[in-house]
C-alpha cells in the first residue's frame, strides 16, 4: 500500500514538473508576429508633406471647436444599429475606409465634421470608397467637408468653409 502512494506521489510530482517546465517554454509574446527571413518592418510616414500642411491648418483654425484625429476608420466613430445580415452588411462596406480628417467635438467626444481630400484618381474602387464614406456621413448626420491638397488655404478660408466664425 505504501509503495502504491509513493508511486502515484512520485507521478505526480513528475506531472506538476512537466506542467511547469511546459509554462516556462510558452511564448511571452502569443500575439507576435513571426517574419519570414528577408522581410524587415519599417516605420513609415503616417501622412504626406501636402497632408501635415492641411492638418496644421486645419488644427489652427478649429483649435478652439475641435480635436483634429488623422487617418480614422470610418467605423470607429459611427455605429451601426442593426441586427443580424444587415449589420454586417453595412461594417464589410465600411471595412478599410477612413476619413482623411475628423473633427472631433471635445464635449460630446464625437465626430461632428469629416474632412476629406479630394484626389484626382479616377479608379473605380476610389469613387466607390468616396460613395460608402458619404452615405454613411449622410446617414449619421456628419458633415463632410472636401479640400484640394494642391490649393492654398488661409484660416479665414477655412474657418468659412468649415462654418466656423474665425473671430470666436
Amino acid at each position: 500500500m505504501l509503495e502504491t502512494m509513493l508511486a502515484g506521489a512520485g507521478a505526480l510530482l513528475v506531472l506538476i514538473s512537466w506542467v511547469l517546465i511546459r509554462s516556462m517554454k510558452v511564448d511571452r509574446h502569443p500575439g507576435a508576429v513571426a517574419l519570414p527571413a528577408g522581410v524587415a518592418i519599417v516605420a513609415a510616414p503616417l501622412l504626406t508633406e501636402p497632408e501635415v500642411a492641411l492638418y496644421n491648418l486645419i488644427r489652427m483654425t478649429v483649435q478652439e471647436h475641435y480635436l483634429v484625429l488623422a487617418h480614422v476608420p470610418l467605423w470607429s466613430f459611427v455605429s451601426v444599429e442593426a441586427m443580424g445580415t444587415a449589420r454586417s452588411k453595412v461594417l464589410s462596406h465600411m471595412a478599410l475606409k477612413r476619413v482623411d480628417f475628423a473633427l472631433v467635438h471635445p464635449g460630446s467626444r464625437r465626430v461632428e465634421q469629416v474632412v476629406q481630400l479630394e484626389t484626382s484618381s479616377s479608379r473605380p474602387h476610389q469613387a466607390e470608397r468616396r460613395r460608402v464614406i458619404q452615405s454613411v456621413l449622410d446617414a449619421a448626420g456628419i458633415k463632410l467637408v472636401t479640400l484640394r491638397p494642391d490649393m492654398a488655404y488661409t484660416i479665414p478660408d477655412l474657418a468659412r468653409i468649415l462654418d466656423l466664425d474665425p473671430d470666436e
